[in-house]
Order: C-alpha cells, then sequence, then structure tokens
C-alpha cells in the first residue's frame, strides 16, 4: 500500500528533479565527447566532396569537443536551468509580434532542431511517457499549471543545447552540424536520465497520472528499417504510383488477384440498364452491406471485396485516382489477408474492413505514406491481437468481442471515417492497457530485480565515464587510478542504485572527485597553493567516509591514501621530487585534415552494426521474436520490459513463462538462425510485398 506523498514535500521533489536533469546535461559532453566527434568526423570522411566550409565547420566542432567540453555542457546545462526557472513562473501575457522572416542559416538550424526532436521523440521509448505521467502528478500540486512534456521534453532540450553554441558565439554553421550530430549521444542521455528520473519518483510513490492526450497507448510500434532509413520509404513509392496511375484518363483497369469465397453478382446494384452511373460512393455503400461474415465461409477463403469491387467500378462515377487507389488497397488487402500468421478470427474482421479503409485512403492519401494513421493503426492493433490473444488464450473471447465492437463502430460510422478509425484504436488501446496491467504485476519482482542489476551497471558506467574524463584532463598517477577505479567507482555506483539516479550524495561523491583531481596538480601561485592545502583535510575526510562506507579495510585506506598523498607531496614539498610519473598530459590541439583522415583508417578497420545487432537493437516493448528450435520453451516470445542497457525480458502470450536476454545475446541467436525478429507492423509486412510486386511487374 503506498503512502500519501506530504503536500510539503511535492516542492522539493519537482527541486530534485530538476537538479538530476540538470547534472545530467552539465556532464553530456564529457561523457559524450567521444561519440559526438566520431559521428561528426565520419560524416566529414564519408561525403565524396566535402566543401570548404564543411571542413572548417568540423574541424571547429571536434576542437570544442577535444578541448573544451565542460564549457559545452555548462553552458548546456545554464540554459536548461534557466528554462526550468521561466517555466515555473506565471506567463506573460502574449502580445502581438511582428512577423520576423528568417534566413537560410537560421531555417537551417529550426530543420536541424525539429528533425533532433523527432528523432528523440520516436526513440526514447516507455520510460519517458511513464517518467512525464508521474512528473504530471508532482506538478497538479504546484499553483502554476505547467507541461512535464514542455518542461522536460525533447524540444526544451534541443532548445537548450541549440541555444548554448549561440551562448558560447558558435559559427552558425558549426552549431547546426554539431546539434545534428550530438543527436544519437543525447538520446542515449536522455534515455538513461529519463529511466532514472521514473524510478526514483516511483520509489517516492508519486504515482502515474494519466494526463488527457499523454498516456502511452500499447500500440504496435511502426516498423523500423535501420538506424538511418531512406528519406523515401515504400509507402512513399506506393503513393507515387497511385498518383501516376491517377493521372491518367480513367478506363478499365484489369483485376490482378482471384476473388474468392460467395460471388457477388455482375450487376450489383439491380438497376436497369439505362438508368445513370451510380456513385462511387453509393456503390461503396452497397458492397459493405452486402459483405458476408468471413466465419460464414470457409475460413481459407477471404472475401476480396475490393477485388469484385474493382470488376464493377467502371459502371460508376469514380476517378481514375479512386480506380489507381482502389487497385493499391485491394492489393494491399490481398496480402494482409493471406498471411498465415494471422488467425482466421482476426481475418475475418479485417475483411470487414476493407471498404472502410478504402474510404479512409481516399480522404486521406497519405494512408500508405503515414506509419500512424488511424486505419493502419487498427489492422496492426488486430495483427497484435491475433499473436496477443491466440484460440488458446484465456482472454481469447474477451480480446476478440472488443475487435468486434471496434469494427462494427467503424463500418457504422462511413461519415467520419478516419474518426471512427481513431476512435477503435482508443477503445483497444485502453482495452490492452486494462488486460496488460494483470500481466505486469506478476512481472514485477522480475522487472525490479532486473532494473536494480541495470542500475548497478549504468552507475558503474557513469561512474568510469566521470574518471575517464578528468583523466583525460588532469595528469595522476598510475597507481591512483588504479585505486580510484577499485573503490570510488563501487562507492559512486552503489549510490547511483541507492539514489535511483545521479541524487545528492551521487553529485557530493562526483565534486570529491573532481576536487581530488585538481589536489594532484601543481597549483599556479601561492594563494592557490595555500587554498588546496586548506581543502586536503576535507578532500580525505569524504574519500574516507565513501570508502569505509563501501565496506573498504584498513589495509585498502592505507594503500589508496598513500598513493594520493605521494603525489600531492610533489607540489607541498618540491625538494622531494616526482615519486611517480603520471600517465596523462591533456594538452588540447587543433584537429587537422590528417587528424580527421586518421580516424577514418581506424573506423574503416572497425566492422559496423550488423543486421542482426540493428534488429535487437530497435526492439521496443510489444516487440515479438519467434524462435526455432524454441527457447526456453517458447517459440514466440514477446519483449515485455525493455531496458535502457539492453536487457529485455521476454513473455509468452499468458506472460507465464518468462526469460531474459541482452541486445547482444539476442544477436548472436539472430546470426545463428536460431531467432527471427518477425515485421511487427502488418499493414507495413503487406505494403512491403506490394512493393515486390509491383516492381516485379514493372511498375
Amino acid at each position: 500500500m503506498n503512502t500519501p506523498t506530504p503536500s510539503s514535500l511535492y516542492a522539493a521533489l519537482i527541486r530534485e528533479v530538476d537538479e538530476r536533469m540538470v547534472q545530467a546535461l552539465g556532464n553530456f559532453f564529457q561523457r559524450s565527447r567521444t561519440i559526438v566527434m566520431d559521428d561528426v568526423a565520419r560524416t566529414l570522411t564519408l561525403d565524396a566532396a566535402p566543401t570548404s566550409a564543411m571542413l572548417n565547420a568540423g574541424r571547429i566542432c571536434l576542437d570544442w569537443l577535444n578541448a573544451h567540453p565542460d564549457q559545452l555542457s555548462a553552458a548546456f546545462a545554464a540554459l536548461f536551468k534557466q528554462h526550468l526557472e521561466s517555466a515555473s513562473r506565471p506567463a506573460a501575457d502574449p502580445q502581438a509580434g511582428e512577423l520576423q522572416l528568417l534566413d537560410d542559416v537560421q531555417f537551417n538550424r529550426q530543420l536541424a532542431e525539429d528533425k533532433t526532436v523527432a528523432f528523440l521523440t520516436q526513440n526514447l521509448g516507455p520510460d519517458a511517457h511513464a517518467f512525464f505521467s508521474r512528473l504530471a502528478t508532482l506538478y497538479s500540486q504546484d499553483a502554476v499549471p505547467i507541461s512535464p512534456v514542455n518542461a522536460f521534453g525533447p524540444r526544451a532540450v534541443v532548445h537548450a543545447l541549440s541555444g548554448a553554441f549561440d551562448t558560447l558565439a558558435f559559427d552558425p554553421h558549426c552549431g547546426t552540424l554539431l546539434l545534428e550530430h550530438a543527436a544519437n549521444a543525447l538520446k542515449d542521455t536522455l534515455r538513461q536520465t529519463y529511466a532514472a528520473l521514473n524510478q526514483y519518483l516511483a520509489l517516492q510513490d508519486i504515482e502515474v497520472r494519466a494526463e488527457p492526450g499523454q498516456r502511452p497507448k500499447p500500440v504496435p510500434p511502426p516498423a523500423r528499417e535501420d538506424s538511418h532509413p531512406p528519406a523515401r520509404s515504400v509507402g512513399d513509392d506506393i503513393l507515387a504510383h497511385i498518383r501516376a496511375a491517377g493521372s491518367v484518363a480513367a478506363g478499365a483497369l484489369p483485376v490482378p488477384g482471384l476473388t474468392t469465397g460467395t460471388p457477388f453478382p455482375n450487376r450489383p446494384f439491380g438497376l436497369p440498364p439505362d438508368r445513370p452511373r451510380p456513385s462511387f460512393t453509393e456503390s461503396l455503400d452497397h458492397w459493405q452491406n452486402n459483405l458476408p461474415h468471413m466465419t460464414a465461409v470457409v475460413p481459407d477463403a477471404p472475401i476480396l471485396v475490393l477485388r469484385q469491387l474493382q470488376a464493377h467500378a467502371n459502371d460508376t462515377d469514380a476517378g481514375s485516382f479512386d480506380l489507381a487507389m482502389l487497385d493499391a488497397v485491394a492489393g494491399l488487402f490481398e496480402f494482409i489477408l493471406a498471411d498465415p500468421d494471422i488467425s482466421a478470427d482476426c481475418k475475418s474482421e479485417i475483411a470487414q474492413l476493407q471498404i472502410p479503409t478504402l474510404r479512409a485512403a481516399l480522404a486521406s492519401p497519405d494512408f500508405f505514406s503515414d506509419d500512424g494513421h488511424p486505419a493502419r493503426r487498427l489492422i496492426d492493433f488486430l495483427g497484435h491481437f491475433s499473436r496477443r490473444f491466440p484460440e488458446w488464450h484465456p482472454a481469447h473471447a474477451r480480446a476478440l468481442h472488443e475487435i468486434e465492437t471496434a469494427c462494427t463502430h467503424v463500418i457504422n460510422t462511413p461519415e467520419r471515417q478516419v474518426d471512427a478509425f481513431s476512435q477503435a484504436c482508443e477503445s483497444l488501446a485502453d482495452w490492452l492497457a486494462i488486460e496488460g496491467a494483470h500481466t505486469d504485476d506478476t512481472m514485477a519482482t522480475e522487472i525490479a530485480n532486473l532494473e536494480y542489476v541495470e542500475r548497478q551497471e549504468l552507475g558503474t558506467l557513469l561512474a568510469l565515464e566521470n574518471l575517464q574524463d578528468l583523466t583525460a584532463r588532469y595528469p595522476a598517477p598510475q597507481s591512483v587510478l588504479h585505486q580510484l577505479e577499485a573503490a570510488w567507482v563501487p562507492f559512486m555506483s552503489d549510490l547511483y542504485v541507492a539514489e535511483a539516479g545521479e541524487g545528492p550524495k551521487w553529485r557530493t561523491a562526483g565534486e570529491t572527485l573532481n576536487r581530488l583531481f585538481l589536489s594532484l596538480q601543481p597549483p599556479e601561485d601561492e594563494a592557490s597553493r595555500e587554498a588546496c592545502l586548506q581543502n586536503l583535510p576535507r578532500i580525505n575526510a569524504e574519500l574516507r567516509a565513501g570508502l569505509l562506507a563501501q565496506g573498504a579495510s584498513s589495509e585498502q585506506l592505507r594503500e589508496f591514501f598513500d598513493s594520493i598523498t605521494a603525489t600531492q607531496e610533489c607540489w607541498i614539498r618540491p625538494a622531494l621530487g616526482k615519486r611517480e610519473d603520471t600517465v596523462s598530459h591533456f594538452v588540447p590541439q587543433r584537429v587537422t585534415q590528417a587528424d580527421i583522415e586518421s580516424l577514418a583508417r581506424r573506423q574503416a578497420d572497425t566492422p559496423p552494426a550488423d543486421v542482426a545487432e540493428q534488429q535487437a537493437n530497435t526492439l521496443q516493448e510489444g516487440d515479438w521474436v519467434d524462435f526455432s528450435p524454441p527457447y526456453e520453451g517458447l517459440r514466440t516470445a514477446r519483449v515485455a520490459w525493455l531496458g535502457v542497457q539492453g536487457y529485455m525480458l521476454f513473455c509468452d502470450s499468458t506472460g507465464e513463462t518468462r526469460f531474459s536476454l541482452d541486445s547482444a545475446r539476442l544477436a548472436d541467436e539472430i546470426r545463428a538462425g536460431r531467432a527471427h525478429v518477425p515485421e511487427q507492423s502488418l499493414t507495413r509486412k503487406a505494403m512491403l510485398r506490394l512493393h515486390e510486386h509491383l516492381q516485379d511487374q514493372g511498375v
């Protein structure tokens, strides 16, 4: 039973969340500069003919990342902190502003910001939605209404990052280039930060609050091609084919598919031959009303009503575009209803959606190019339900009833077809969320254990990244680094687990580590030397307390402080001389073309991620994986939980049989042919086959 959080603590929790977010952004470039630098250098070397302006911008970005990552992060965090402070104040009265024209440079920056926001929004995962929902609970206690997405969402973060480049007087081209190539690293940072903040708020008994329009729906995710999808998708090609075919004069179209099932009369309207041709819309009403239900026919003989309609469409006033859209949607349903992975019950309901889908596609032709189109989402939902609730599943009958109700609503609302599809999706999503809650409760313990392991590994990784950054910037003896890695890194990892993220004690430990490295450097003058001497007792006391909390023995403590003291004595008593050589001499240098080419050669020796690794890394919660032979007794398994570090918890349709895999081991199974990631989107799977068919026909 959760204990209600006292209202006096809400403000403190909000401040702590703000502080943790600012802390994560304040270390962004120190932790991620290698990734960003590699991405920038790769672009410069892979470009066939880079312009001098592009090369110059790339060198400036690499120089900044190499020499001043701390300044970049500080400006980034400062602007985001300003954003949070302004968001907490009542908004001023809006005033009409003058229309401003953007030049090409400003427009390119805004375009880069929008692309980065879209990329982050699509790839952040369910932890972001859960965090925003819990944050909404905190903000609901505040006098000033704040949108969690507006305060902490990708757009606010990207805007702060873009503004940081302007604050540091970056050339606009350099800022845009660096913004574009920081997207992947920023995605990983935000995923980790959102997950940690969500876990922190959960430990504080902050419940998820479903804001209107913000509650995450368990909709099967759209298909993902790879990490760098082409600009033109399969749906775009099909839509281009429809428009090209619709631009020619209307005429008799061949019927490429075979129609099975109960035939319809050749003259479906029962009208005398001399009557004017009926409207195409009236013909759709007629065909929908006369479409028999699949359960009334042989299950393996679906009614392809659109192909039969196509044979009589020229008896109506259908235009060339109508006929082209009819042909494409008919081909799509041919492949959907022929899919052997879809159960007969779901095929029955999908067959009822042929005419409504055609209506929706005619009303919004982006049906083919938009993965999130309501009609496509509903059909994908039915494919998802077919896998999730097979005939032997205890909830199969209830799921089928919900499907029938949703499809009936779509069929009975032809005047608002697209809205009807959206409402049906919402209805199924609500029911699936309630049904999935029971399964989630049974897996709570296993998920908690996996989250603990993941937090432990993530805390160790972040502590090592902090240590490596300080090592690169401030010389330190090898013995000191060994002791820090063996003793202080585990201590920071335990703090990360205990505080569910970068909490107050974690931040204090990080600052202690930073002061320690500064204390190992010779002071610049007598005043700074005296200040360092005054700080040494405090630093050593904090280090000792942390190591004792870690359970360090007296022998370990003596060895640790002997290493530190030996180095500090080099500048405290210079007459003793150096007792140990340092292992790092950070001297920022300007990046040259030769350095870029050298980096490109090193990257060329590193094999890129293969298809198996890409498939394993792009899985999302709710996706399915097929195993042959069965893995842990499962032939097909669903991703029930996905961690930010690649951990995955799999379950069967009922959520009873479960096992965990990380993305690397799953990639090995895929390479060995023992695992297969099927196309998650039913409509996209059919469109891929339709696209291949059009190519084979030379269209």
